[in-house]
């Protein structure tokens, strides 16, 4: 809040003792300069309550918008587990390639069964080779 240093009563009882010397152009002004700064005063007061009272409806919302968020996730986080089970599901035919190579290291021919697995892994699609001719 603003402390004032002059205290516009104190201005209006000067103004009152000016008056009486028939000086009443200095007694309006110091009268209009109280009034001045009571309206300040009073419009600073205001400021603050409203600056405060925005304070709150502003931390408020920032709740308000956090549990609105925690709200949407807990919507929306089936519909993400599915999609995710569903990415994790299509890596299947990694795991696959995975467990054809660790059986073809259980093999004693391993040469023959390594070009054949290879073989039907370009044929089938798993394993595509590109070529860039610079």
């Amino acid at each position: 809040m603003i402390e004032l240093k002059t205290n516009p009563d104190h201005l209006h009882a000067i103004a009152s003792n000016v008056r009486l010397t028939d000086q009443t152009d200095l007694a309006h002004d110091l009268d209009a300069a109280a009034h001045d700064m009571k309206n300040l005063r009073d419009y600073a007061e205001g400021l603050e309550r409203s600056t405060h009272q925005m304070s709150g409806e502003i931390q408020s919302i920032r709740t308000q918008r956090d549990e609105a968020a925690a709200a949407l996730l807990a919507i929306f986080r089936p519909e993400l587990e599915r999609m995710i089970d569903a990415a994790v599901e299509q890596c299947r035919p990694i795991d696959d390639l995975r467990e054809r190579v660790e059986r073809l290291e259980d093999d004693d021919d391993k040469a023959d069964d390594i070009r054949r697995e290879l073989r039907d892994m370009v044929l089938d699609g798993e394993i595509v080779v590109t070529l860039d001719l610079a």
